[in-house]
Formats: C-alpha cells, sequence, structure tokens
C-alpha cells in the first residue's frame, strides 16, 4: 500500500514536490504526473495516439516519480492500472496546484479531474491548491494536506470513497484561520469567447463572477481566511429534480425502477 500523487502542472512543478513533501512518512509515495503543464483539462483523456512514459529520479525522500505526455487523468490511470497494479493505493494525491479550484471552475479543473481516477477505482482522493501569489508561500498548504490526508486515512472503512477538494490561503498555518467543510459553490472565473475583428480567431478572456458575500460556499470561507474543503463525487445526478420532475411529469414519465 501507497500514496499515489499526480498533479496538472507537469512533474517539474514546484507544487508537486511541495506535497510529496508533506506527505513524507505517511506510506510509501509514488510519483505519476503529466509531462508539461495540461491546466484546465480537466478529466480529458488522450485519444488516437500512443502515450510514452518517463521514468524519472527518485525525489528528495527517494518517491519513484513517472511521467507521461499526456494528460493529469492519463497519468492518474498509468500510475493506478500499471505502477499500482498489484497493490493499490490507499490514496490519490493531486497537486499541490498554484491557483485554487472552487466553484464553477472545478468543472475544467485538471487538479480536480485527476482524482477521479481514483473513485472510479473504489478509492479516496484529494486535490490540494493554494491561493495564486508570485512567490506563494506553501506552508500552510503543506500543513492542511498533511492534516487532511491523515484525516481521509482515519477513516471507517464503510464511508464511501470521495473526492476531498482543499483550497488553502497562501499563508503560513498560523494565519490561517482554521479548516472548515464547505459546499461547492457557484462563483469563479468564467471564460469570455473574445472574437477577432475577421472573426477569424479567437481566445478565452477571463471574467470572474462574484459570489454572495453571506453565502456558505467554498469560495466564501477562502475569501475569509479559511482552508476549505468539499467532499466531491462522481455521480452528476440531479437529485432533488429528479423527484421533483417524477411528480411534475407522473402522466407522461414513471420512474424507472429494477424488478424487484
Amino acid at each position: 500500500m501507497a500514496i499515489l500523487i499526480t498533479n496538472d502542472d507537469g512533474i517539474n512543478a514546484a507544487g508537486i514536490a511541495e506535497l510529496a513533501r508533506a506527505l513524507h512518512g505517511l506510506d510509501d509515495i509514488v510519483v505519476a504526473a503529466p509531462l508539461e503543464n495540461k491546466s484546465g483539462v480537466g478529466s480529458g483523456i488522450t485519444l488516437g495516439r500512443t502515450l510514452t512514459a518517463t521514468r524519472h529520479p527518485a525525489g528528495p525522500n527517494g518517491e519513484e516519480r513517472f511521467s507521461v505526455d499526456g494528460t493529469p487523468a492519463d497519468a492518474a490511470k498509468f500510475g493506478l492500472q500499471y505502477l499500482m497494479k498489484d497493490a493499490k493505493p490507499r490514496l490519490l494525491a493531486s497537486s499541490i496546484n498554484l491557483g485554487p479550484n472552487l466553484g464553477i471552475n472545478l468543472r475544467c479543473s485538471g487538479t480536480v479531474g485527476a482524482t477521479f481516477e481514483a473513485l472510479i477505482d473504489g478509492l479516496p482522493a484529494m486535490a490540494v491548491s493554494v491561493e495564486y501569489a508570485p512567490d506563494p508561500d506553501w506552508s500552510g498548504a503543506r500543513h492542511y494536506a498533511r492534516k487532511l490526508a491523515e484525516m481521509i486515512l482515519a477513516l471507517p472503512a464503510d464511508i464511501e470513497p470521495a473526492v476531498y477538494n482543499l483550497n488553502v490561503p497562501s499563508r503560513p498555518p498560523e494565519d490561517i484561520r482554521g479548516l472548515v467543510l464547505a459546499h461547492q459553490g457557484r462563483g469563479g472565473i468564467y471564460d469570455m469567447v473574445s472574437v477577432s475583428r475577421d472573426g477569424d480567431s479567437l481566445r478565452l478572456e477571463p471574467l470572474w463572477r462574484e459570489v454572495s458575500s453571506t453565502s456558505d460556499c467554498d469560495h466564501s470561507a477562502f475569501a475569509d481566511g479559511y482552508a476549505v474543503v468539499t467532499p466531491l463525487r462522481v455521480e452528476l445526478t440531479h437529485e432533488p429534480l429528479l423527484e421533483s420532475l417524477g411528480r411534475m411529469w407522473e402522466k407522461d414519465v414513471s420512474r424507472y425502477r429494477t424488478a424487484r
């Protein structure tokens, strides 16, 4: 048993070394990450070409390190299905990403996207991000990544595996207000399409969407100076709406139930 570490910023990113440092001593560590920065690809995988895996020199604490010239999900698959196929990890940990992954931005985060490969295999995972800064203070993120990993590994065996999305301010642990749980919000960076005058080219420009200061979501907790964690799952079913539609559309559609 071991801990598998991946990210979306690439095998040589500072954040992945900081995460390995944070989790050192909890278990053996194996690193499988994209060769280059693959931010913003979500859970995407590479189709139509052969990928190359490369072994890198061991990390500072002796951890095995591999890269894959594909997406974060490709790297996670390589780690789970090949490197650790005979002894599945107890935990998959992703990043530390430079820049938070909050609210609507989770849909395209490679940091978060890679972790869902663990859930598909029935394993817990955590995604860790630190507030963006030109010279980030990693100490708070290391502290809370270690704390969260210990908490996840201590959960009862009958707890359903989840992805624990952790965002931490760029501050020393003593300057962070604590660790809180919050739901995913709807604010964040909305990517607007900017088209050239001749209409032949376009690019995405970030537009910040504010959230209410009274909201109890992930973004509000983060803005208030807390390290915030949100449990996520693969299933996207809107359960309350499923029930409401069943009542509103009962003359035209019935709820599917398997024969018992």
